[in-house]
């Protein structure tokens, strides 16, 4: 496929970028604030990768914001410097956006966060400070300064975070600004700030520097920001002569399941809320919405739905998207399902990581493979992702691997995750696990449960057993007539439960979650995929029941309790071999788990 659209070359504001795929702004606090090595090398890996566009994660201007990049003092344009001098070879151009989270901050002093009024944040939970004539005056101040340490630093282009219901749109929402000086009240008074620090940023950078906005609906129907006021608002901007693209987003701090949808949500989610504003002004457009693929930004761009397209959590999960897909390797791109567990969940647990792709955030301890000067024999027991991975790591290293399934297909209890609602997508990564396998030449046995005897005679320098887990099956249910009853109880604590309550209800069960915990999935809350759960769960009429230790009668009752499955790495390990047991058969966990635990794998001597 020849992506001529999406490969096309594009100018923002006289500057010619090299093709139309996006990275776009997002939270990684692999440098904990400040533009690391680390943090350099996670950026470089997709810049060699042949993206087109990077946005730097939002950094915050001020000390009343201490996200996870931080330009508070001028310290940061020597990093800067480093960046972009590592980054110029690859010919990928990078903006930083500036925002402030505004009563969703953290703030140095451990003090109030600012804000429009004095409100408290979804996640903070205390009441801002409303913003005083002076402070407005300093935050405008320090957005400007923050794009000049940027510009300083050798990036090429700006971006003005108005959007998810952080500080600007706080003010710019009715929901949100109770003021009643000329900040507050009519519209123009509540875009008021966002205009004048677009004003001040354009003229820190310059009438030549690319400026844009990241904007977007907040997904909250009445009372917040709508589609329709962000392209009033784009409008305002375009007509003042501030700004030169817009960077179009959706959801907000009170529904961030739609800032990053899950699997459950369709590739392209978000275009019919950024239609509007794409509409609005006749700039150059970038949308998002878990679009995965060349192709898919490739049609988008053809007909017309906007001029670049976002491909971040894509490219979170393979650095090489662009690159594999121009060779015609398409597939060989390893996808990103979704999941949300390693991106968006690493990082509400402290740092980026992801669930297909355990190099994120450490490229570099984490070098490409290159051929072991030993080869060693290698069997790997178990077909799941954590074994596939294995196997294909060793495989990939030169290593002779021969892999046992005792199934009639490889995928693990992956492949009954997958038949559960919206849940389709995590079969992807071990249909890719399975294709590299073939392509590294892995002798896989199906139908074979191996034991002490088939190990032994393969002479194996390692073996590595990933037999999983029990605890989460899906239960025969063609004999159990519809309206029967059925419980589902929680002892795990990750989406399991969930799914398997969904399922059951579609099949026509009633059925009660229970758990004995204070919230039912409570492992799952970071990754942005409960929430959405519970409400299909709320339409299928399904009783969610917390703090319950001993759940009620039903006609079926189905205990979500993992346990781990080894019944052969004792006797292994008494024959005399060298044994690694990985992934649930080791310690129960999700996929991100079992293929992480695949990379810790000593293979040396």
């Amino acid at each position: 496929m020849s992506y001529e659209h999406v490969l096309a070359p594009i100018e923002i504001n006289g500057l010619e970028i090299k093709n139309r795929v996006v990275r776009t702004a997002h939270g990684t606090n692999i440098g904990q604030g400040r533009i690391t090595d680390e943090l350099i090398a996670y950026h470089e890996a997709r810049a060699a990768g042949g993206c087109g566009l990077t946005i730097l994660e939002a950094a915050s201007v001020h000390p009343t914001d201490m996200g996870t990049l931080w330009l508070h003092d001028g310290s940061v344009v020597d990093d800067y410097r480093r960046l972009m001098a590592r980054l110029a070879s690859y010919d990928m151009t990078v903006f930083q956006q500036l925002g402030h989270l505004g009563y969703e901050g953290v703030t140095a002093d451990g003090g109030p966060p600012w804000s429009a009024s004095e409100l408290p944040g979804s996640s903070i939970r205390r009441p801002a400070k409303a913003m005083t004539a002076d402070d407005i005056t300093e935050l405008t101040d320090a957005f400007a300064q923050a794009a000049r340490w940027s510009v300083e630093g050798g990036v090429h282009g700006v971006e003005v975070h108005i959007a998810h219901g952080y500080l600007l749109q706080q003010f710019m929402s009715p929901a949100t600004n109770q003021r009643t000086d000329e900040y507050g009240g009519s519209w123009e008074n509540r875009i008021r700030l966002a205009r004048e620090v677009v004003g001040a940023v354009r003229e820190a950078v310059g009438p030549e520097k690319p400026l844009g906005v990241r904007i977007g609906s907040e997904a909250l129907g009445d009372g917040g920001v709508t589609e329709h006021d962000c392209a009033e608002l784009v409008r305002v901007l375009a007509d003042d002569g501030l700004i030169d693209y817009v960077n179009l987003t959706y959801g907000s701090c009170l529904r961030p399941h739609k800032i990053m949808g899950g699997m459950h949500e369709p590739p392209g989610y978000e275009l019919e809320a950024a239609a509007p504003v794409v509409a609005a002004v006749e700039l150059p457009a970038i949308v998002t919405g878990r679009f995965r693929t060349l192709a898919e930004a490739d049609e988008l761009i053809a007909g017309g739905v906007a001029d670049m397209v976002g491909l971040t959590r894509a490219h979170i999960a393979d650095p090489d998207l662009v690159a594999k897909s121009i060779d015609g390797r398409e597939a060989e791109v390893r996808p990103c399902i979704a999941g949300n567990d390693g991106c968006v969940g690493g990082l509400n647990r402290g740092r980026l990581s992801c669930a297909v792709n355990p190099a994120v955030g450490r490229e570099l301890i984490c070098p490409p493979a290159v051929p072991s000067p030993q080869p060693r024999k290698v069997v790997v027991v178990g077909g799941g992702p954590g074994g596939m991975e294995a196997a294909r790591l060793a495989a990939e290293r030169g290593h002779s691997v021969v892999l046992f399934e005792a199934r009639d297909r490889l995928g693990g209890a992956v492949r009954n995750a997958q038949e559960l609602p919206t849940r389709a997508l995590l079969g992807d990564i071990c249909d890719w696990q399975e294709r590299e396998l073939s392509r590294l030449g892995v002798d896989v046995r199906l139908n074979q449960a191996a034991d002490v005897e088939t190990v032994t005679v393969a002479r194996p320098d390692l073996v590595v057993v990933a037999t999983g887990a029990t605890g989460a099956e899906l239960p025969e249910t063609s004999t159990i007539p519809k309206g029967a009853t059925a419980v589902v109880d929680d002892r795990f604590g990750g989406y399991e439960a969930l799914g398997l309550a969904e399922w059951l209800a579609t099949h026509g069960l009633a059925v009660t979650v229970t758990t004995p915990g204070r919230r039912v999935a409570s492992n799952a809350l970071l990754d942005l995929v409960v929430q959405p759960a519970l409400e299909r769960l709320q339409a299928l009429d399904v009783n969610i029941q917390t703090k319950v230790d001993t759940p009620p009668e039903a006609d079926l009752t189905l205990t979500v309790a993992k346990h781990p499955h080894d019944p052969l790495s004792a006797d292994l390990t008494s024959a005399g071999l060298n044994v690694q047991v990985i992934g649930d058969a080791r310690n129960p966990g999700t996929i991100l788990t079992a293929i992480t635990d695949a990379h810790g794998i000593e293979l040396s001597d």
